[in-house]
């Protein structure tokens, strides 16, 4: 399911309320700029959107991105060992990015490089990242944008494995949350982004370093303004074009979310300070838990309809359940009796032999006259058939093809010809003999005569 329409909230909250066609509306509006908060344990159920379609620098975003083609360059990243290139630890100088100071000749486990990244915004250590897996950094970029287009999105193009501002490059907040989807079904990614801390082992060409996560929605030991209990990640940051952006998950009673949100700014709430981002993210996140829940709205036990059996002799019938139990993002107080199941395109018979689950037709969920979901219909039993139906079914729909009457009419018209042709030439002949019999009549005395005189001039002879 592509999404869920906005009608269910607002009927049972706001019954006068005209919503948009796409987005519930959360208690608060969204300060930022853009935002989207999307569902992860249904196919990207959208539960709230504002411009999520508008093109905007990636930010710090961009290193979810970095950090995916790294996990995914390796079976074992903790294994692979990466020696700090020239170019990856220079590819800034001059500039005042966020870094974390790694040296030409360190050697560093691909792993503690993503790490040092995700968990502090390093820059040199994204781009020694980008040099090692893609062979140098533009490369390594057109991996970042052959990555976005296997999974289908249309508004997104990186030219840094940094995020740092550069015309040209681009997401959306909607891009970015099917982004960090794909992320957060690596578990490895799932594990860094939650880490507190991480510990970078000492080796030879470095000491031991304790790194700290700084995206400020995940809870830590020491107070924080922005943290959210429930938060699991992911990344946050901000440049000068971008202005503040996070892209956060989060997960309570079973249902997970990301929320991205860009385009933030400093924004004064009761005469304190705060980033409008991660106040909104936060915001967001404590709305959805409180007013959602995951429903089943339907189970395969749940017969929608019925359809009628052709050659069976056990059923004139076989029952349409769906494909498989189907659970929805739904508002807390909706009633599941109040869900309706409609067939979509129902045949107006099946023919037998029929196995059970085989699919049938789709059929739509339906609340307070809105379609909220699509599924499939199956049959629910096996239905066997009769051989002496199907046997008489067979020369049925046999002499119901146009091609077998055309067939037949031409095989009839030949016979007909044939009979015709064999009926004048037997009474064709039937006159002859008659013809030949009467001539062979009317010469008979003649020949008698002839044989008579012959005969009485042989006895004068005599």
């Amino acid at each position: 399911m592509k999404k869920l329409t906005c009608f269910l909230l607002i009927l049972a909250l706001l019954a006068t309320f005209a919503p948009l066609c796409y987005a519930y509306t959360p208690d608060e509006p969204l300060i930022s700029e853009c935002g989207i908060l999307m569902n992860l344990d249904d196919d990207e159920t959208v539960l709230f959107a504002k411009d999520a379609e508008k093109r905007m620098q990636p930010s710090t975003l961009s290193k979810i991105m970095t950090a995916v083609l790294a996990i995914e360059s390796a079976e074992d990243i903790s294994k692979v060992n990466v020696t700090c290139s020239y170019a990856g630890v220079h590819a800034l100088d001059g500039t005042f990015s966020t870094y974390f100071g790694v040296k030409e000749g360190e050697v560093y486990s691909l792993l503690d490089l993503v790490s040092m990244m995700m968990l502090t915004s390093a820059n040199d250590a994204a781009n020694v990242i980008a040099v090692h897996v893609g062979g140098s950094v533009n490369a390594f970029v057109n991996k970042m944008n052959e990555k976005v287009k296997s999974l289908e999105l249309e508004n997104t193009f990186f030219l840094n494995p940094t995020g740092l501002d550069a015309d040209g490059q681009y997401t959306t907040a909607r891009d970015m949350a099917k982004i960090t989807k794909h992320a957060m079904t690596l578990p490895l990614f799932q594990q860094i982004v939650k880490n507190v801390t991480y510990e970078v082992p000492k080796n030879k060409t470095h000491k031991q370093y304790t790194i700290y996560n700084d995206c400020e929605l995940i809870p830590t030991a020491t107070y924080n303004q922005y943290a959210y209990e429930y938060a699991t990640g992911v990344k946050s940051g901000a440049t000068e074009a971008s202005g503040y952006c996070v892209s956060a998950t989060a997960q309570k009673d079973g249902i997970t979310y990301v929320c991205v949100v860009m385009g933030g700014k400093k924004t004064d709430i009761d005469g304190k300070s705060y980033t409008s981002a991660l106040v909104d993210a936060r915001r967001l996140f404590r709305w959805a838990f409180n007013n959602f829940k995951m429903k089943a709205v339907s189970t395969e036990t749940t017969i929608v309809a019925e359809v009628p059996v052709r050659f069976s002799t056990e059923t004139d019938h076989v029952s349409l359940v769906p494909e498989k139990t189907i659970t929805s993002l739904v508002p807390k107080n909706v009633d599941e009796s109040t869900l309706i199941i409609e067939p979509i395109d129902l045949p107006k018979y099946l023919n037998a032999p029929i196995e059970k689950g085989t699919f049938v037709c789709k059929a739509k969920v339906i609340h307070a006259e809105e379609e909220i979901m699509q599924i499939n219909l199956v049959a629910y039993t096996d239905v066997d058939s009769s051989f002496i139906m199907r046997i008489f079914s067979f020369f049925g729909n046999l002499l119901k093809s146009p091609i077998v009457i055309i067939v037949c009419v031409l095989i009839i018209a030949a016979a007909a010809v044939l009979l015709y042709r064999y009926l004048h030439k037997k009474k064709r002949l039937k006159r002859q003999k008659a013809r030949i019999a009467l001539a062979q009549k009317s010469e008979e005395p003649r020949n008698n005569d002839y044989r008579d005189k012959f005969s009485s001039f042989k006895d004068d002879l005599d």
